[in-house]
């Protein structure tokens, strides 16, 4: 038939002359009820046959257990077949939940995947009549038959998106917008670019271990131009799906529950089933802020104030209080508890903490008495209390960008560390704990007299096993409302609400460090052997500008420690240091070439001290590797009794100095009574470099530039 989808009453009518099953569930429609919710259009649909696919079972091992009924030979007979073009069918469904319900179906078994269907959707979308959508399940996010490439069709009418979004003006740019009808942000495009659509999806996150985001899509003709909505999605069943007894609702969303018309195949939930609960099932299948839980500080005894009025679910509490370790318990109020969980009673209450230390082993190590907002949490860590901190995300975020760096530095360099901050942190709440601490010992024979023996460590924010992530420089430092001192810190995250870096769809785990020395660093080199495409070497300076020697090789990285190339992070401008950098960073003012002397009994002390082991005096420092930002991620200890090779970039900073020297990117000069070591940057010099950063907004560069600049092939997306 020409125009197929122009005449798709008359494809159903044809179908259902013949199809006495499929006609059967069609005329069934007639008596299904509808019921509305709110004055947003939120409508439940009463409809018994949808209990095949709320309940179809998706995992793997069902699949492959079962023939697939998208495939030609597994069809009911009746099913007739027509062709929709470009290697797909138009197939009536004999399950509708519409009042016209087809299937577009690839003629070829294969998976659900919209790159491989999104052209063809729009091009269809742009064929419909008035009143008609398209729309596409992701393989997680509804698809009853995950194995087979499909997307649906069907009467809009009733459909609670689609009315808002045909009711209202179409978007005013062609440009991407976002709206919220439902409490969830769904992106709306207008026009048939393909491109754009799967630019917006291409920026979307995707889980690990999974090809694509998980997401509803839906496409539609407005008057002749095609609007398309985007839905990103999380869990593909809420909570209350597998419940016992009275909390169970049998809800499974799919792109039809999503655009606003929940269908509940019981007549129990259709009838109880109110506004909030919907709304919560919303909530629960897609992208939200969460909430983290931030380790802030330990101790045999914490001292605290509760300035506003909390409760630990039982009594409630204001002022100054304290809770103390005690035979392996809390001692709180004079009751041994494994632990405690103080929550506000009102929005906006806080607490205060006492004596909090900061940046712990480093140069400015101090204490300090630290306010938060969320609740906080007590509980036994090692045989000492462990305070934490449970906060959403964005709410966090204010904080670290405000304890990182200063809340006054420039707009754009705090909407770029909004970005990474939250595109880091969310990376770790997504993957799994691992133990990211590696420790190498390989020994061998050496050439002299001595044994050699490697060790090589590294350490991560994964070793945190009873919280996300800690409060200090080992995760991100997070020091709560203390460091809000600017409205510019909010807004710069109010402004970015949910956006991420992504590369190739997945969450980047965007590192930063206060000064590169005018080379970034590789992730590989400070941490686990594994490269990151977008945490590379590259210059700190504008892309027209010479590019660097190689500073693997040691003459080079000689050279180039030893001078001052001119770089973003290079900046002598006090104005900019002033607004960017925290009172106790500017008590470091050498940051990008340093110096440090060290005697052979001074130098042999700390090592024997911060290492453990006893080499006897030192009488060598020679470089093993360096990375290509110069920095040394083997370094050779020879010492009068036994030689060692040391790594990664922070054992050795940790062992060659009280605190930590500022970086790895040094080169050792001998001298009659020890050493000085002349070194470059501060910190591990991976991805985003803050003065450098800051140094960039005032030169007028946007925040977008900035990632682009430090997180070369990422992409800018939205989370949430």
């Amino acid at each position: 038939m020409e125009n197929l989808f122009k005449h798709l009453d008359i494809c159903l009518s044809e179908q259902l002359s013949e199809w006495p099953m499929a006609r059967e569930a069609f005329h069934n429609l007639e008596s299904v009820e509808t019921r509305i919710l709110s004055s947003s259009g939120l409508a439940l649909q009463h409809n018994p046959a949808r209990i095949i696919s709320t309940t179809a079972r998706i995992k793997p091992a069902d699949i492959a257990a079962r023939s697939c009924f998208l495939c030609q030979e597994s069809r009911p007979a009746e099913q007739k077949a027509m062709d929709a073009g470009d290697g797909f069918d138009l197939l009536v469904n004999p399950y509708p939940i519409l009042r016209e319900h087809f299937c577009v179906v690839s003629h070829e078994h294969r998976p659900q995947a919209f790159k491989d269907c999104y052209r063809k959707m729009l091009a269809i979308a742009a064929e419909l009549e008035p009143g008609y959508m398209i729309f596409y399940n992701g393989p997680r996010s509804g698809a009853s038959a995950p194995d087979h490439l499909h997307m649906q069709i069907g009467r809009s009418e009733g459909i609670p998106l689609v009315d808002k979004l045909r009711a209202n003006e179409p978007p005013a740019t062609d440009k991407p917008i976002v709206i919220q009808p439902f409490g969830f942000p769904i992106t709306v495009i207008k026009g048939s670019d393909p491109d754009l659509v799967w630019k917006c999806v291409s920026s979307m996150s995707v889980y690990d271990g999974e090809y694509e985001p998980r997401m509803n899509v839906l496409s539609f003709n407005r008057e002749g131009q095609v609007i398309t909505a985007i839905i990103p999605r999380g869990k593909h069943r809420p909570d209350c799906y597998y419940a016992e007894g009275d909390a169970k609702i049998m809800v499974s969303p799919g792109a039809v529950d999503m655009f606003g018309l929940v269908i509940t195949p019981r007549k129990e939930d259709f009838e109880s089933l109110t506004e909030r609960q919907v709304l919560d099932i919303y909530h629960q299948v897609t992208p939200q802020q969460p909430k983290i839980k931030v380790g802030i500080m330990a101790g045999s005894e914490i001292r605290f104030c509760l300035n506003d009025s909390y409760t630990d679910g039982h009594n409630s509490f204001e002022g100054e209080m304290a809770i103390r370790a005690e035979s392996g318990r809390l001692n709180w109020n004079g009751v041994l508890v494994d632990s405690v969980t103080l929550k506000p009673n009102e929005h906006g209450s806080t607490f205060t903490l006492h004596d909090v230390t900061i940046g712990i082993g480093f140069h400015w190590e101090r204490r300090e008495d630290q306010t938060f907002s969320g609740q906080l949490r007590f509980i036994m860590d090692q045989g000492q209390v462990r305070a934490i901190n449970i906060l959403p995300v964005e709410e966090y975020l204010a904080s670290v960008i405000s304890s990182e760096m200063k809340p006054t530095a420039s707009r754009e360099f705090l909407r770029a560390h909004a970005v990474i901050s939250r595109s880091w942190v969310l990376a770790q709440l997504r993957s799994p704990h691992n133990k990211t601490m590696a420790v190498s010992h390989d020994a061998e024979p050496a050439a002299h007299s001595y044994l050699t023996d490697r060790i090589i460590k590294w350490y991560d924010h994964d070793q945190h096993t009873l919280f996300d992530v800690c409060a200090d420089d080992h995760c991100q430092r997070y020091q709560g409302r203390t460091r809000i001192i600017s409205a510019e810190a909010e807004a710069a995250v109010r402004d970015t609400l949910g956006q991420t870096l992504t590369y190739q769809g997945h969450l980047c785990d965007a590192r930063f460090s206060k000064c590169c020395g005018g080379m970034t660093e590789r992730f590989e080199t400070c941490w686990q052997d594994e490269a990151k495409p977008y945490l590379v070497a590259l210059r700190d300076s504008s892309i027209h500008e010479e590019s660097l020697p190689d500073l693997t090789v040691e003459e080079d990285a000689r050279e180039w420690i030893l001078s001052e190339p001119k770089s973003f992070c290079n900046s002598a401008d006090g104005n900019i240091l002033s607004e960017s950098l925290n009172g106790y960073d500017l008590e470091t003012p050498d940051y990008y070439r340093w110096r440090v002397e060290y005697t052979t009994a001074q130098v042999s002390d700390i090592f024997r001290r911060k290492s453990g082991l006893d080499i006897g005096d030192i009488i060598g420092l020679r470089p093993v590797r360096r990375g290509p930002s110069g920095r040394i991620f083997e370094l050779e200890v020879e010492g009068t009794k036994r030689t060692v090779t040391i790594g990664k970039e922070l054992e050795i900073r940790r062992t060659l100095s009280e605190s930590h020297l500022f970086s790895s990117a040094f080169v050792v000069e001998k001298t009659q009574d020890g050493f000085v070591i002349k070194g470059a940057g501060w910190g591990h010099g991976v991805g985003l470099c803050q003065i450098g950063a800051a140094v960039m907004a005032a030169k007028g560069y946007t925040y977008r530039e900035i990632l682009q600049h430090y997180y070369p092939g990422t992409t800018l997306g939205r989370f949430y």
